[in-house]
């Protein structure tokens, strides 16, 4: 699994990425030119790969390949109506593709300590940064019971076979592990004294860099760009 640092000078602030994801959300209720979408797409595919995760880059790019080069909704238009609806999802996804890649790469490059100093130093209300935190501790945690459950059901020869049970199989023991996990960060965090208002002393120092201003700046001057060429 690729590693990072927090302080690599090609990983920026999460706040940044933050309000990246926030900017990236605009393109789907508001189109902008597909050339500055794609530039948007190469721009956080190159800090993918910077940042060490260089399968990723490569998955994304082929997924934007794909989704870039289907044709628009009004060739669609003379389809038969049930082939246009299917026919429509991809477009769709691509619809929300840069708020996903952009959530993407926050994810896969930001550490928990790294949101939670950063939300401190904005002086972000412990009700927004606590419930951000957890969110981050609680999905990882998930995804990794989700994969060894799968592999416990193909142990004992549980196929997909029968759907029904398939998914009972599945179900039961992840909603039982999400309990679990939302328990043990409840506690981890009560052992941390996450409720004392004193000022805590942060292990990770997150400082603002270059990259910071060239990754915000670059993706709102796009979508802007974007808006106004359409006009």
């Amino acid at each position: 699994m690729p590693t990072f640092s927090v302080n690599s000078p090609f990983n920026p602030n999460p706040i940044s990425k933050i309000l990246v994801v926030l900017l990236a959300g605009l393109t789907v209720v508001n189109r902008i030119n597909i050339f500055f979408e794609l530039a948007i797409v190469c721009l956080i595919g190159i800090l993918f790969y910077l940042n060490g995760y260089k399968k990723t880059f490569f998955k994304w790019i082929i997924l934007c390949g794909i989704l870039y080069s289907l044709p628009n909704f009004m060739i669609f238009s003379t389809l038969n109506p049930i082939l246009k609806m299917f026919l429509s999802i991809p477009i769709v996804f691509r619809m929300f593709l840069l708020p996903f890649m952009a959530a993407n790469f926050m994810i896969k490059t930001s550490d928990v300590g790294a949101i939670i100093s950063s939300m401190d130093k904005l002086k972000i209300s412990k009700n927004l940064s606590i419930p951000i935190a957890v969110m981050f501790r609680f999905f990882p945690s998930f995804k990794d019971e989700k994969k060894n459950i799968k592999m416990a059901m193909k142990v004992r020869g549980i196929n997909f076979k029968n759907p029904i049970k398939y998914l009972e199989y599945v179900s039961v023991p992840l909603l039982i592990i999400s309990s679990n996990i939302a328990d043990d960060i409840a506690k981890a965090a009560e052992t941390k004294a996450i409720e004392n208002p004193i000022a805590k002393t942060r292990y990770i120092s997150v400082k603002i860099q270059l990259i910071d201003f060239v990754y915000v700046l670059a993706v709102a001057g796009l979508i802007v760009g974007g808006l106004i060429w359409l006009k």
